[in-house]
């Protein structure tokens, strides 16, 4: 008996015009979704190389405390006194854990006095942009190009140095925090707390003092950061103001050691121009109202009452 051979034809599937829409579709759909988080991704790189610059310099801090018997680095360099030009005299009085000040186009583009014998934590960070933010991108439009620095130190934090010279209290003296009551300003205040060496970091505790942050590149000038510690719902006032590059936040670094990148929920906190009105300068106080609930977050950081 011969057997029938049967051929089995099989048809070919293939997707219908209909349903490839319906996956362009969803394609689509899921590129919306992810543009804004790929958008973000350069900034979120930026904060990670900000906050490892900040870990840098928080090391070296640290370092320098204990080369020195639990003293701290000098952070009263002043404000506006330009260090490039300055005498080799001069410069020796102005010793400070970062020298120079952005306020002045000398300094603002010299990346060299970063790590210069009288920036003191030169001895332990030998590259300068170690001490830029990366998001910084701000053209100083005296010294016509970047500035050479976006950190600055907590005005509670640190030793006397250049006010000893000009009848302050002796080199190695805790810093004296003048502008902590927020108000006007006052050496002799005696109503918050300063630190002048590690072991004196009890309140807030370390964890809760902020050391370094990066500061609006509109308003930097040394290397100290005036923040109230006097703050509360009926009196906030701005007297430097915090960075605000990575996604409207910054980053801070605390005394022992972590840093944290923080959105403000106020755009008054980091945009100098919304805030100094008419007549008004930088280390002025500016009242806020209403409340800058940034300020609040940040006051309880910078210091504790006596």
């Amino acid at each position: 008996m011969k057997m029938k051979k049967t051929i089995e034809v099989c048809e070919s599937e293939a997707f219908t015009l209909m349903e490839l829409l319906v996956v362009l579709a969803v394609l689509a759909m899921l590129a919306v979704m992810l543009l804004p988080a790929l958008g973000n991704t350069q900034m979120d790189t930026r904060a990670f190389q900000c906050q490892n610059n900040q870990r840098q310099i928080m090391s070296a801090w640290r370092m320098y405390a204990d080369d020195n018997s639990d003293l701290l680095a000098p952070n009263d360099y002043p404000a506006t006194t330009a260090f490039t030009p300055a005498t080799a005299s001069q410069q020796n009085q102005m010793r400070n854990w970062v020298v120079g000040t952005m306020e002045q186009s000398f300094d603002a583009g010299n990346a060299a006095l970063l790590t210069n014998q009288y920036s003191l934590l030169s001895t332990y960070i030998h590259t300068p942009p170690t001490y830029r933010c990366p998001a910084d991108n701000f053209l100083n439009p005296t010294a016509h190009r970047l500035n050479v620095r976006s950190y600055a130190m907590n005005s509670a934090v640190g030793t006397i140095w250049n006010s000893s010279f000009n009848s302050g209290p002796p080199i190695g003296s805790p810093v004296q925090g003048g502008w902590l009551n927020g108000s006007s300003f006052n050496n002799a205040q005696t109503a918050w707390q300063t630190y002048g060496k590690l072991s004196s970091i009890v309140r807030p505790s370390p964890a809760n003092l902020f050391v370094l942050m990066d500061e609006s590149p509109l308003g930097i000038s040394s290397g100290s950061i005036t923040i109230s510690a006097n703050a509360s719902l009926s009196f906030t006032v701005l007297l430097e103001a915090p960075g605000g590059n990575h996604d409207s936040g910054g980053v801070i670094s605390f005394a022992d050691g972590h840093s944290i990148v923080h959105k403000w929920q106020d755009a008054r906190t980091f945009t100098l121009q919304s805030m100094f009105g008419a007549g008004t300068s930088l280390g002025t106080p500016e009242p806020l109202s209403p409340a800058d609930v940034d300020l609040i977050f940040l006051g309880a950081l910078t210091s504790a009452p006596r």
